[in-house]
């Protein structure tokens, strides 16, 4: 098997791509220091995440026990983090639906797992938070669902660059990895910073996933509200929209070419 660096010196087009993300540990080793930047999506792939996503989405039910959970065949991606860190508030967004899920700024407000169907053709889940006055309860069903729900294609877990990386959102991660489960990060609220301050937080939260996590996805994705105000760039914030459509539509195992009903 060819080695990495002796890979990396067969296509000078890959290397430029992710020599700006390695640095040389020695002469036959490199070191990951930041995620390759995502490649842009093709206008069918965004053309097929909007069309889904403009899809009714209905909910199917609410469990606070795992043996109450939907038989379903559907592939599933789930949505965790700590109280208030902006689950609800982002399968909202996703799916163009205020009033679809319940939103609190009180936080513990999610109680139960929630379930959604989009276009018959994934399932959103909606967890409780983890952290801030969260029943301990709550966190065995959260456990119980992720250790045991087949269906199960990528958990995102949602961290506040305002607040950072805390040690609730690294213990959820040290149990990912402990069971080989495919995770992905999302920046929530990234509206309430300039953009200065939102990529030296991600700087810093990149930084330990790659140094701690092992099932990360190595693709931070990031979301936050569209605003009147000179801080912020709507014109990014609907991009990195559509890339977490995306990343929900490739984690399922969809693709351009299937129909929506």
């Amino acid at each position: 098997m060819l080695s990495f660096r002796r890979y990396l010196n067969t296509s000078s087009t890959l290397w430029n791509t992710v020599n700006s993300n390695l640095i040389a540990v020695n002469s036959s080793k490199f070191k990951l220091v930041s995620y390759p930047d995502p490649p842009s999506l093709l206008p069918k792939q965004s053309s097929f995440a909007r069309k889904l996503f403009s899809q009714p989405a209905n909910f199917i039910q609410s469990i606070s026990k795992i043996e109450q959970a939907p038989e379903s065949t559907k592939p599933e991606v789930a949505f965790i983090g700590r109280s208030n860190v902006g689950k609800s508030t982002l399968i909202n967004n996703l799916t163009n639906n205020s009033r679809l899920v319940k939103t609190s700024n009180r936080p513990g407000h999610t109680r139960l797992i929630n379930f959604f169907d989009i276009a018959h053709q994934v399932t959103l889940v909606d967890m409780p938070g983890y952290g801030y006055k969260s029943k301990e309860e709550w966190g065995d069903l959260i456990m119980d669902y992720l250790d045991s729900r087949k269906q199960l294609k990528r958990l995102f877990v949602l961290i506040d660059p305002v607040a950072g990386i805390k040690e609730t959102d690294k213990q959820i991660m040290v149990h990912l990895d402990q069971q080989a489960i495919s995770y992905q990060v999302i920046l929530t609220k990234r509206d309430k910073l300039s953009i200065e301050k939102f990529n030296d937080s991600k700087s810093v939260i990149e930084r330990y996933l790659i140094d701690h996590a092992i099932c990360c996805y190595p693709q931070l994705l990031s979301t936050g509200k569209r605003r009147k105000s000179k801080l912020n760039h709507n014109d990014t914030i609907e991009e990195e929209m559509i890339k977490v459509k995306w990343a929900i539509i490739n984690a399922a195992g969809l693709n351009t070419n299937d129909s929506i009903e």
